[in-house]
């Protein structure tokens, strides 16, 4: 139930913004350059209206009622590419077109194809790739008579546009988030908090001094009294017992109207409890071709995934973190039964946005010998991320802009698959030792590539430079191959390389998986043991020699993929100490400092710089969810206590950040039914539906936050792109690794470096 009222904001500047759908300035909309015709229309709603670049039932195109067959064209004053094409239909939340066939006129001759005659839809946002040049006319004709209701048409040169914002789907409302600036307001994690960890909340409207109270949701009996201080209300003192009461702040005082939160829960084991299922699900669900949609946009194991996506090394870590637990929890992968479906000669495969080579990778990834049928599902997921590697490990990157090239096999994609044979010790139990083989002999085999650096990944790859083998320096990690802020249009989608914003390559990624391979090695007896201990020990020193952390992108700029910089140098300092190169200690250190130092404000929240509150233009969700891993990391390592208290504050405030402490009030989950039943306000903007990983089919995914437009408390004034991300698992895992490993005082490690397999 919703305890939370609110009243509308007051704010006339974001009128626009929720009226109209926006679109980033990289994706042009040919459309609005072409000229309409059509074969009929009724009263206003005529065809100019589907080019308008407004997606709503007051601005669409309807045939006449006596129109028996339908149709409308796009003339554009010139010949060009056409990537795909988005088509809003409809009324309110309903009565799309569902059914209708799209043709192109290239160089006079119009040309059809059957993926672009559409049939039984039901969704009122439909994309469709065309992939044609040399498009002169685009033509949408109904296969039916009917009054086609067609709120737009855009018209990309590409694959990879965000889109408009489909303002249709609510009808003629438009997107109130009813939050009163005359009323306290209250900012906190919807889910809940750790007993034993910090408890905070950002009331931004709220004067110090302003008190506030929590009871049980339902009651009336006061737990514990607070006051506000500089916007934040701590409550770290109040340690109830477990149970399954919710509990409520109420805030009053001063000249706003009094406010009463989202309910929450307090309980010792909150994490291992509302966030590890859901993280599980979500890496099952998004596997390519085998998850909750037949299709593998990218090519890689998981739907979106990329070479640098730290999936299997997630799981690993996962894992490892409490084996117990994940081997209690629900067994829901049937290896069996997976490969039958996938591989029964019926089985249809959606190929767009997939490379070649996919369904043939999935078929010889079950001729594998598969885990053990009563294996965990993180296991399993272990098998296929890793053999999936095996059978297609030149994975491209789906966001580059120039062409990859599909021979080359990054450095990253091998990376992962050694953790799995550092881990074998632990994995063997579930695992066939053909599997340990096959990962053993690939790792060692390209770890190094024969004849140097192969290939040309031309936007953020390494391989077409010197330090495409994971014992070099990559030449990615330099700050002179970065973007500058002021180089990265915030009004493009994907501007330029996006190099360090995309996460592409954090610094130092290579030292933990050197550091394995040694250790494997050495158990393996084998006489290369040294070259990969020395191969993490320079990169390390590099890094102390080379970064300073005040360039905000070394650090936070490079997004999700930052928990791959920190924790490494962490791992190097804590395992191998008397080889830890000079000064790494001490490059901790002014990284927590820094860290620290921008995270003084109201929502406890880590700043990309004194002067932006996040990365430049793109969704940084990610960030969000591997800082906690970064930051506990490095708590392990400083002396100062106070800075280890402050490292743990900021930590935890990034997961309360996620599920709705932040300037929105909303939390990160845009489809919260599916995964967080604990979640009142789920992300207000959702992404369009049947696109690239079709993530609204899964259950767990984490989509959008605020970016820097909304701070520090200016909620709707604009949104980031509404997409969740695979990647995001991953970084998710691994933060849920790490506070596990924090709370029990280890650290990830395995002890088994003398023992032979």
């Amino acid at each position: 139930m919703r305890i939370l009222i609110y009243k509308r904001i007051i704010m006339t500047c974001i009128a626009g913004i929720l009226t109209a759908s926006v679109v980033l300035a990289n994706d042009i909309n040919w459309a609005k350059k072409t000229t309409v015709s059509a074969s009929s229309h009724r009263g206003d709603y005529v065809p100019e209206k589907v080019k308008d670049g407004v997606v709503s039932d007051a601005s669409r195109w309807l045939a006449a009622e006596d129109d028996k067959k339908p149709w409308v064209e796009l003339a554009f004053p010139e010949p060009i590419t056409v990537g795909m094409i988005d088509v809003f239909s409809g009324w309110k939340n309903g009565d799309s077109l569902k059914a209708f066939d799209v043709m192109v006129e290239v160089d006079g001759i119009w040309q059809r194809h059957a993926d672009w005659e559409v049939r039984e839809n039901a969704n009122t946002s439909k994309r469709i790739y065309i992939d044609r040049k040399s498009v002169s006319k685009l033509r949408l004709e109904l296969v039916k008579r009917g009054a086609a209701r067609i709120r737009e048409i855009a018209v990309y040169d590409n694959k990879e546009a965000q889109g408009l914002k489909d303002v249709g789907e609510l009808g003629n409302k438009a997107e109130a988030y009813e939050i009163s600036f005359s009323q306290h307001q209250i900012g906190l994690n919807q889910i809940g908090y750790l007993t034993s960890r910090p408890k905070r909340f950002t009331a931004p409207l709220s004067g110090d001094g302003t008190e506030f109270k929590i009871r049980k949701q339902g009651k009336s009996a006061v737990l514990y009294r607070g006051v506000i201080k500089g916007g934040v209300g701590d409550f770290t003192a109040f340690r109830p017992a477990d149970s399954d009461a919710r509990y409520v702040i109420d805030l009053s005082g001063g000249n706003l109207k009094p406010n009463t939160s989202d309910p929450f829960l307090i309980r010792e084991h909150l994490d291992m409890e509302q966030y590890w299922q859901p993280a599980v699900d979500f890496l099952n669900d998004v596997r390519s071709v085998t998850g909750t949609h037949p299709s593998a946009y990218g090519g890689c194991a998981f739907r979106d995934g990329t070479y640098y996506d730290a999936i299997v090394p997630s799981l690993v870590l996962f894992y490892l973190s409490d084996p117990q637990f994940i081997e209690s929890m629900p067994r829901q992968i049937d290896w069996q039964a997976d490969k039958a479906r996938v591989t029964a000669p019926g089985f249809v495969f959606i190929k767009d946005g997939a490379q070649p080579g996919v369904m043939d990778a999935v078929r010889n990834y079950y001729q594998l010998e598969g885990p053990k049928p009563g294996a965990p599902d993180v296991v399993k997921l272990i098998h296929w991320g890793a053999g999936y590697i095996l059978m297609r490990p030149n994975g491209r990157d789906p966001s580059a802009s120039f062409e990859n090239d599909d021979s080359t096999i990054e450095p990253q994609t091998v990376e992962q698959v050694a953790y799995v044979l550092w881990a074998w010790p632990a994995l063997k139990q579930w695992l066939p030792q053909s599997f340990y083989d096959r990962c053993r002999d690939f790792c060692f085999k390209y770890w190094k590539p024969a004849g140097g650096p192969r290939g040309g990944f031309a936007q953020g790859g390494s391989a077409n430079k010197k330090g495409a083998s994971a014992l070099d320096i990559s030449p990615w990690w330099d700050p002179k191959t970065y973007m500058t802020i002021e180089s990265f249009d915030e009004r493009i989608h994907n501007p330029g390389h996006m190099h360090p914003f995309k996460g592409r390559h954090a610094p130092g990624h290579s030292i933990v998986p050197n550091l394995l391979m040694h250790e494997v090695a050495l158990r393996q007896g084998r006489d290369d043991a040294a070259i990969y201990l020395d191969a993490a020990v320079k990169q390390a020193d590099w890094i102390i020699k080379n970064l300073d952390w005040n360039d905000p992108r070394t650090t936070k700029g490079h997004r999700l993929a930052e928990h791959r910089t920190i924790p490494n140098l962490v791992w190097l300092l804590q395992k191998y100490p008397k080889q830890a190169p000079e000064g790494l200690k001490k490059k901790i250190t002014e990284w927590s400092r820094i860290a620290v130092s921008r995270s003084n404000n109201l929502w406890d929240f880590r700043r990309f710089s004194d002067t932006m509150w996040t990365i430049p233009g793109m969704n940084e969700v990610g960030n969000s969810l591997s800082l906690p891993a970064i930051a506990l990391s490095a708590s392990w390592v400083v002396d100062d206590p106070a800075l280890k208290k402050e490292l743990e504050r900021i930590a935890i405030a990034s997961v309360d950040h996620v599920f709705g402490r932040n300037p929105m009030l909303h939390a990160a989950p845009s489809h919260p039914d599916q995964g967080f039943p604990e979640i009142e306000r789920g992300w207000p903007k959702r992404y369009k539906k049947d696109v690239c990983a079709r993530l609204e089919t899964v259950r767990g995914s984490i989509a959008s936050l605020p970016g820097s437009e909304m701070y520090p408390f200016q909620p709707g004034k604009r949104f980031r792109h509404l997409e969740g991300w695979s990647n995001y698992g991953a970084s998710w895992c691994i933060s849920l690794s790490y506070l596990k490993f924090d709370k029990d005082a280890s650290t990830p490690d395995m002890n088994l470096v003398d023992k032979k397999i």
